[in-house]
């Protein structure tokens, strides 16, 4: 057992992702969502580990939910937004928004944050992570002890893949008082989840809140309704 014991360690010294999160007993970081949570080894996303959620419904909507779980738990979040695509609603979730200029300048933002242990959670959205750059970014993460997800198709190396698909027939919609739909209220999404002879599949229903967005586009003007930027 001492020399399996010690070819563990050299596996996980040489090739950082390579260990499957189920060998893991450090608590991972939930996701605020219940049955997720409880899918996952160690109830969260693991901490000093890559994991990979392909671009698709739901995704956004998840992670959204896990940085503002983080604030509630007196934790910290960051997201970086490579592509300047992200709108009002992460502000909404108490996550620290980072923009940086491109994505190159995206993967070295993501190294320095996850490097530093002062985030629970980092999502990195809109930069693709590949070689030796993502080779990197696993030890980084490993030094750190941070939860990164990366959204990307790029699956290599990932501790935990995940992938979600919307339900048929998933939309539920809010109704007036004709009985007509005016407002979708929640969608109900299919995740799959995969490691290293580990797998894990099921349904997640995700209400949709309708947040007040800025009438002014640009952050550095004034709102016209007299809102604080």
């Amino acid at each position: 057992m001492s020399q399996v014991a010690a070819l563990r360690g050299v596996i996980e010294q040489r090739f950082p992702s390579a260990v499957p999160s189920v060998y893991q007993t450090t608590p991972g970081v939930p996701t605020g969502l219940a049955t997720l949570d409880a899918a996952l080894p160690n109830g969260g996303l693991p901490r000093g580990r890559l994991c990979v959620w392909e671009p698709g419904v739901g995704a956004g909507a998840v992670l959204r939910r896990a940085c503002a779980a983080a604030r509630e738990r007196g934790e910290r979040a960051a997201w970086i937004d490579a592509l300047g695509t992200v709108s009002g609603e992460i502000p909404h979730t108490g996550a620290v928004l980072v923009r940086p200029e491109n994505p190159i300048s995206a993967l070295v933002c993501a190294e320095e944050l996850v490097r530093s242990g002062g985030f629970a959670l980092v999502v990195l959205a809109g930069a693709t992570s590949r070689g030796s750059a993502r080779v990197r970014l696993t030890r980084c993460v490993r030094e750190g002890g941070t939860a990164l997800v990366e959204l990307s198709r790029e699956t290599h190396m990932a501790a935990i893949r995940f992938h979600s698909t919307l339900v048929p027939g998933g939309l539920r919609w809010r109704c007036n008082h004709l009985g007509e739909p005016v407002r979708l209220a929640a969608v109900t999404v299919r995740v799959q989840a995969s490691a290293l002879g580990w797998s894990r599949e099921l349904e997640l229903v995700l209400p949709v809140h309708a947040h007040a967005l800025r009438l002014s586009l640009e952050p550095s003007l004034v709102d016209r309704r007299g809102a604080a930027r």
